[in-house]
């Protein structure tokens, strides 16, 4: 370990594992108390996707782009509380594989649970929703294995035979397993450790019985994490950077973490090909605005992906 180097202290990574760790176990005891009396069903995904700017990096030098092949598999119990509420609890596996950078390669494992209300009888009556998600994930690249959760409130509303919309307002944070002791002197190592707020809206329009089209905006206020090249201004602004291991070339690069506000907008167009079968084309434009001014990062995202529902 590097003298000069500043190890993040464990106290904050401890407790949002513990906070992972208990909604898991909140999820399996939920899940236990459900199974004997509740609807089974499975849902899985498998897909491609393209991004253009993997390391959020605002130089063209420091641009990555890869195409991935995504899987998820989510198997888990529906439980109707009452006439107007239910819960759904679920165990989840998702798999994660670069083309390149290989060390993004990862597998998510954890578990999610929903409680969702209407206010009222009909398809029309507006709804509620509760969400929380706990997925440990274990990169090919070690200092990234961490844990990665969310939880938010969504409301909305079927405004007619075609339209309809939704809010959302959500936390989430990524908290890596162990910090680096490859670091830059006088800064933390905790560069993959991130959190945030983010608000959000979509309106979905029922194009035909089998094709729907929707499009949503997102605004989101936290830190993320980038890669560069060494670089004194960007430094200056951060408050944690790590030697990184994935996009490293001849030069090394570093991770590291800033505040910024996020901006997204994608559009989804879902075709059924069946009762339980459909596939899903996705564009996705991101743009992350540092605090300090120093750059903006953006990336464009495309993706297909099939999707199972039983």
């Amino acid at each position: 370990m590097r003298p000069d180097a500043v190890i993040e202290p464990l106290s904050t990574s401890t407790v949002s594992v513990r906070i992972a760790s208990i909604a898991l176990l909140g999820s399996l005891l939920l899940w236990r108390s459900v199974a004997t009396c509740a609807d089974w069903g499975l849902d899985a995904t498998t897909g491609l996707t393209r991004n253009d700017n993997l390391t959020n990096a605002f130089e063209s030098r420091d641009l990555k782009a890869d195409t991935a092949v995504t899987a998820t598999v989510a198997g888990g119990v529906h439980q109707q509380l009452s006439t107007s509420t239910g819960l759904g609890v679920n165990l989840v596996a998702e798999g994660t594989q670069y083309s390149r950078y290989e060390g993004l390669d990862n597998l998510g494992a954890g578990a999610r649970a929903q409680l969702r209300t209407k206010f009222g009888l009909g398809p029309e009556a507006p709804w509620a929703a509760f969400t929380a998600r706990a997925l440990h994930r274990d990169y090919r690249d070690d200092l990234r294995d961490g844990w990665d959760y969310n939880a938010g409130i969504s409301v909305g509303k079927q405004l007619s035979d075609r339209w309809s919309v939704r809010g959302s307002l959500g936390y989430d944070a990524f908290v890596a397993d162990r910090a680096s002791a490859r670091g830059v002197p006088g800064l933390s190592t905790a560069a993959y450790d991130i959190d945030g707020w983010t608000l959000g809206a979509q309106a979905a329009f029922r194009l035909t019985e089998a094709d729907l089209l929707s499009g949503a905006l997102s605004w989101r206020d936290g830190s993320v994490t980038a890669v560069t090249h060494p670089d004194l201004e960007v430094l200056e602004y951060s408050d944690a950077a790590v030697i990184d291991g994935t996009f490293s070339d001849s030069n090394r690069m570093i991770a590291y973490r800033t505040a910024a506000a996020t901006r997204t907008a994608s559009l989804t167009w879902s075709h059924a090909l069946g009762r339980s079968t459909s596939v899903n084309l996705n564009y996705t434009y991101r743009s992350s605005r540092t605090d300090h001014g120093s750059g903006t990062y953006v990336s464009n995202i495309v993706s297909v992906v099939l999707g199972y529902s039983y």
